[in-house]
C-alpha cells in the first residue's frame, strides 16, 4: 500500500487515452473510494462529491490533485461555518484544513509525501506579501525539512503541530482550526498586509479552491468597505475598489495596541450615519413609558452636569485649590515664601453642558436580562408585555436612553443619542438616533424610544472607536461639562480581533485620553451584578450596573459620588 501511494507505481496513460480510469483505480487502492473524476476545469475543485481536474494532461499534477481532493472526501467534515470570518481568516482556515488532511493522509500512506512535497516551491525569496506568506506557511506545514525565517510562518507551524518532528497535528476539530486561523489572520491584519480575496489561488496549484467548504449562503460575510479618503493603489491595507461606498460620513481614528504600547494611527474607520427621519409630529405610542422616570433623573443629572470649578487661583475664597495648597506647603518646608493664592477662583461659567448617549446595538444586546427581584417597587408603564422579568438588553438600553434624553431636554442640555456596532476595524457603524437641532424641531423623545427598540442587534462591539468618535464630536472645551454615557454590557469584541484583552485595553486607553482632555466618561452596565470588563475600562467609580430602567436614578446618583 505504501508503494502504491506514489504515482510512480502507476504507468502514465497513453496520450490518446483519458487518465480518469487509472486515477480512479489508484484512488480505490488508496482509500477504497471511487469518486467521479472530471477533466473539465481550469483549476482543481470538488463539487457534489466529484473531483474536477484541469483538462490539460499533466500526470503528476493530476495525481497530486486527485489524491488531495480524495483526502478531503475522506478526512474533512462536510461544511465549515463561514459566519464571522473575514476573507483572510477564511483563506487561512482552508490552508490549515489542507495541511491537516494531508498530514493525516501521509501518516497513513507515507508514500504520498513524495508526491506532494516536491510541488511546494515557496521560499523566503518569494517576499513578505500576504499570498507569498500563505504559500510559505503551506510548505512549512507539509515539509519538516523546510526552515522559514519569518516569525509568522514559525508561529503557524507551532500552532499546527504538537511536536517538533511534525508528526502530531494539534488542530483536529473545525473549532480548533477556526481559532488558529483567526489568530494568524489577526497578525496579518496587524501587519497591514493587503489580501486580494477575489484573485487569490491556493498554492501549490494542485490544491482545490475550497468551494466545497462553504455553503453558498455563508459566503456573504462582511468585507472591509472602501476607505473614506483616497489612498495610493499600492498602499498597504488598501480597500477593494469594488466595495460599496459608505452611506454616511467616515472618520479615521487611532487604536491602542497594548502589545507594542503604541497608537496605530488611522487604524479604525467609523461611519456616522445621519439621523433617521422623524416618524411624525406627535409623540408616538410607547414614549409615555419613560415619562414616570424622567422626573426622577433631573436631580442626579443636575449634579453630573454641574459646571466644573475653574482651576484659577485666588487669595480669598471658600474652596481650597489643592495644587496651590500643596505648592504653598512645599515652599514653607523649604523656608521659602509660597504663593498665598490657595483658593479656587470663583468665575461664572456660561457654557452649556453637552452629552453623548452611546447605545450598544451589537448582537449581544439581543440577550435577555433578568430583572425580577422579589418585593422591589416598579414604576408604572415600565412593565414589558409578557412579564416583568423578560426584557432584552436592547429594550432596557432603549428605555434608559429615552428617559435620560427626556430629562436632559428638560434641563436644556445639548444631547446626542447614537447607536453603534462594528464589523471589523474598517466598518464601525454609528447611527445618530437624535442630535441637537434635529430636523423639524422635534424633541429627543419624539419617537426615540420606538426607533431604539426597533433596532435589530447585530455585529460586534468595538468600544474604543465609538468612545473616541463621541469624544471628538463633543468638540473642544468651552467651560461646560462634556459627558459620554455608554449604555452597554461592557464587553468589547470584534470579528477581526482575537488577542484576549486587546479591545479592552484600547477602550481603556480611549477613556483615559478623553478624561485628560476634559471629557468625562461613564458606563451604565446592563447587568444584574458586577461588570468586571466595564469596570476595567471605565473604573469602578464610573461604572454602575443597571438591570432595569428603575435602577437608572440610583446609578446616576452613585456616579456623582
Amino acid at each position: 500500500m505504501h508503494t502504491l501511494a506514489h504515482p510512480s507505481a502507476l504507468a502514465a496513460p497513453p496520450p490518446q487515452a483519458a487518465p480518469q480510469q487509472p486515477l480512479a483505480q489508484w484512488l480505490r487502492l488508496l482509500w477504497d473510494a471511487a469518486p467521479p473524476l472530471h477533466l473539465d476545469s481550469e483549476t482543481p475543485f470538488i463539487a457534489d462529491g466529484g473531483i474536477h481536474l484541469p483538462a490539460r494532461p499533466q500526470w503528476q499534477q493530476h495525481c497530486a490533485a486527485a489524491a488531495h481532493a480524495a483526502a478531503h472526501l475522506v478526512y474533512s467534515p462536510r461544511r465549515f461555518v463561514a459566519e464571522g470570518l473575514v476573507p483572510t481568516a477564511r483563506a487561512l482556515l482552508a490552508l490549515l484544513e489542507d495541511a491537516r488532511v494531508e498530514a493525516l493522509a501521509m501518516r497513513e500512506l507515507p508514500g504520498l509525501a513524495r508526491l506532494w512535497r516536491p510541488l511546494h516551491t515557496a521560499t523566503p525569496d518569494n517576499g513578505p506579501g500576504c499570498e507569498a506568506l500563505f504559500a510559505r506557511l503551506a510548505r512549512a506545514l507539509a515539509d519538516p525539512a523546510y526552515e522559514d525565517p519569518h516569525p509568522w510562518v514559525a508561529k503557524g507551524r507551532r500552532l499546527f503541530y504538537l511536536d517538533e518532528a511534525m508528526g502530531l497535528p494539534a488542530l483536529r476539530t473545525p473549532a480548533e482550526l477556526r481559532t488558529a486561523a483567526m489568530r494568524l489572520g489577526h497578525d496579518i491584519g496587524q501587519a497591514r498586509l493587503p489580501f486580494n480575496a477575489r484573485g487569490y489561488q491556493p498554492a501549490p496549484a494542485y490544491r482545490d479552491d475550497h468551494r466545497w467548504m462553504w455553503a453558498a449562503d455563508q459566503l456573504a460575510t462582511v468585507q472591509p468597505p472602501s476607505e473614506a479618503r483616497p489612498r495610493p493603489a499600492d498602499a498597504p491595507g488598501g480597500p477593494d475598489p469594488a466595495e460599496p461606498a459608505p452611506r454616511g460620513t467616515a472618520t479615521l481614528h487611532p487604536e491602542w495596541d497594548q502589545l507594542i504600547r503604541r497608537l496605530r494611527p488611522d487604524w479604525v474607520r467609523v461611519v456616522e450615519e445621519a439621523e433617521p427621519p422623524a416618524p411624525g409630529h406627535q409623540p408616538l405610542a410607547g414614549d409615555g413609558a419613560v415619562q414616570p422616570l424622567d422626573r426622577q433623573l433631573l436631580a442626579p443629572l443636575k449634579q453630573l452636569l454641574r459646571p466644573q470649578t475653574p482651576r484659577g487661583r485666588a487669595a480669598e475664597g471658600e474652596v481650597f485649590h489643592f495644587d496651590a495648597l500643596l505648592g504653598w506647603s512645599i515652599a514653607r518646608r523649604c523656608a521659602q515664601d509660597g504663593d498665598l493664592r490657595v483658593y479656587r477662583a470663583r468665575q461664572p461659567v456660561s457654557a452649556r453642558a453637552r452629552v453623548w448617549l452611546l447605545i450598544d446595538s451589537s448582537a449581544s444586546a439581543a440577550a435577555m436580562l433578568s430583572t425580577g427581584r422579589a418585593g422591589r417597587p416598579r414604576l408604572p408603564g415600565m412593565d414589558e408585555p409578557g412579564g416583568a422579568d423578560a426584557r432584552s438588553l436592547m429594550q432596557t438600553a432603549a428605555r434608559c436612553a429615552a428617559a435620560a434624553a427626556l430629562a436632559l431636554q428638560a434641563l436644556g442640555v445639548a444631547c446626542t443619542v447614537a447607536a453603534f456596532r462594528s464589523h471589523g476595524r474598517h466598518a464601525v457603524q454609528l447611527r445618530l438616533m437624535h442630535g441637537p437641532g434635529s430636523a423639524g424641531g422635534h424633541g429627543p423623545t419624539q419617537g426615540l424610544l420606538q426607533r431604539l427598540t426597533a433596532l435589530q442587534p447585530a455585529g460586534s462591539t468595538r468600544l474604543g472607536a465609538a468612545l473616541r468618535h463621541a469624544a471628538l464630536r463633543l468638540g473642544p472645551r468651552n467651560g461646560g461639562a462634556r459627558w459620554v454615557l455608554l449604555v452597554s454590557d461592557g464587553q468589547a469584541h470584534d470579528v477581526d480581533v482575537h488577542e484576549p484583552g486587546y479591545l479592552i485595553d484600547d477602550a481603556r486607553h480611549a477613556v483615559i485620553t478623553a478624561r485628560r482632555h476634559g471629557v468625562r466618561m461613564a458606563c451604565l452596565a446592563l447587568a444584574s451584578g458586577a461588570a468586571p470588563e466595564a469596570e476595567r475600562i471605565f473604573g469602578r467609580g464610573s461604572t454602575q450596573a443597571v438591570s432595569d430602567p428603575a435602577d437608572l436614578p440610583r446609578a446616576l446618583r452613585r456616579l456623582v459620588l
